[in-house]
């Protein structure tokens, strides 16, 4: 066994993969959040200027008021001088005595300008109240322009430090995952070398890892039916290491397998043990020949989807697609006659069935059903194991003959029933042995 396995190495891609995009996404959104506090933090700035500026014009208007003031108190002191001397002019003139004749002296001048002097007082009065009033106003908007430069630069403040804030938890934030990418990427640097040691001295692992990696596009030429059917045929010991595989890479196939060796380890004789065996050869042998074909023409295509949904029909019924490989690499060639090939950039529809004979026999209406599903596809078949051919002759061209007339020809390219479930059952006791 490997101290690292090809799973195990592909789940650290994955691993710093996952960080780069996450970082990758973090740093947009801290731009983001950055730049909206930037403009958060220029408004505000802009505000407080403003602010300053209506202070200054306010503080300019209440000194304007002020002087307007002091020239009304002047001027209704001037005002008041000029009456009391008109005042004192009028008692002047009305206290002379009558002239020979007996006439009282003529005052009318006197009191036409004490007249006009209280006039002007009250002239001078009104203005400096109304003076009095404009400057109570100005002190008041004076004020409240105080009071709005005040919250303005606390505006300003709370924005600058929002901005600072920001700034230092994404750098924070960044270099939290920097350093978790450079931990991954030097954890998977040593993980590729130790693997890199390990495929150089086990030729089966490095055949396997060659099937894993493998590159259709690579010669150029159409892929053929014999290089599938040999994608699909793996070793015993290829089998082994895909069973590896799939227990790393895949979470729900490990919580199947993990499910089978526990109740394999606390099953009660030979009957509880028969049980658990039938269950795993009913569950986790039909998911493994699937996962086989998948990985076996997953290359082949840019995108390979499982179980999508072909709705049959108009009264809702659907089918699912257990492979449907899009965007192909290169010309693929499943067998003869039409829709048995699919160009670059095509498609290709599966339908994958590993069981023993007669039940490859017994699917035969619903390999027919699900035939429909693919009929959108560019190729399509239905993968079957070997055990087609452990059908009577009559019952096996009976069966193909049906599936090509639905349009998905069968194609007896995956292992046998037995060697699948063999491949199973011997991981699920490895854990067993392992502890032995």
């Amino acid at each position: 066994m490997a101290q690292v396995s090809i799973g195990q190495v592909e789940n650290l891609e994955d691993l710093v993969r996952g960080l780069q995009s996450v970082r990758e996404a973090l740093e947009t959104a801290c731009r983001e959040q950055i730049a909206v506090a930037a403009q958060k933090c220029a408004e505000a700035r802009e505000e407080a200027q403003n602010s300053e500026s209506m202070l200054e014009s306010s503080i300019q208007q209440e000194q304007a008021a002020q002087q307007k003031v002091d020239s009304a108190e002047q001027a209704l002191d001037s005002s008041q001088s000029a009456l009391s001397s008109a005042q004192s002019s009028l008692s002047s003139c009305l206290a002379q005595p009558p002239d020979d004749d007996g006439h009282s002296p003529d005052c009318s001048g006197e009191y036409s300008a004490a007249a006009e002097a209280e006039a002007a007082v009250e002239q001078a009065q009104g203005m400096l109240e109304q003076a009095r009033a404009e400057l109570e106003a100005a002190t008041g908007n004076r004020i409240s322009m105080e009071q709005r430069v005040d919250i303005a630069k606390q505006a300003q403040a709370i924005a600058e430090h929002t901005l600072e804030q920001a700034q230092q938890e994404c750098a924070t934030r960044l270099a939290t995952v920097d350093q978790a990418i450079a931990i991954g990427t030097a954890r998977l640097n040593s993980a590729q070398r130790a693997l890199d040691a390990y495929l150089a001295t086990n030729p089966p692992a490095a055949e396997f890892h060659s099937w894993l990696k493998w590159n259709p596009a690579q010669n150029g030429r159409p892929v053929t039916p014999d290089t599938l059917r040999d994608r699909m045929n793996l070793s015993s010991e290829q089998r082994r290491l895909f069973q590896e595989y799939l227990y790393d890479r895949n979470p729900a196939y490990r919580k199947q397998v993990d499910k089978y060796r526990n109740q394999w380890a606390t099953a009660k004789g030979d009957a509880e043990r028969n049980i658990v065996a039938r269950r795993a050869r009913i569950h986790l042998s039909g998911e493994f020949g699937e996962q086989i074909a998948r990985h076996a023409l997953a290359p082949l295509g840019g995108r390979i989807e499982t179980q999508g949904r072909t709705f049959v029909g108009d009264n809702g019924r659907y089918t699912k697609t257990d492979l449907l490989v899009t965007d192909l690499r290169v010309p693929v060639i499943l067998g003869r006659g039409e829709g048995m090939g699919a160009p670059v950039g095509g498609s290709m529809a599966f339908e994958v069935k590993c069981g023993k004979a007669e039940y490859l026999y017994s699917q035969k209406d619903h390999m027919v059903f699900q035939a429909e599903g693919h009929k959108q596809a560019d190729a399509q078949c239905t993968l079957c194991s070997r055990d087609i051919h452990d059908l009577p002759p009559e019952k096996e061209k009976e069966l193909r003959d049906t599936l090509r007339d639905a349009g998905s020809p069968m194609v007896g390219m995956l292992p046998s029933k037995n060697e699948i479930d063999q491949s199973c059952l011997d991981f699920i006791h490895q854990d067993e042995e392992v502890r032995s």
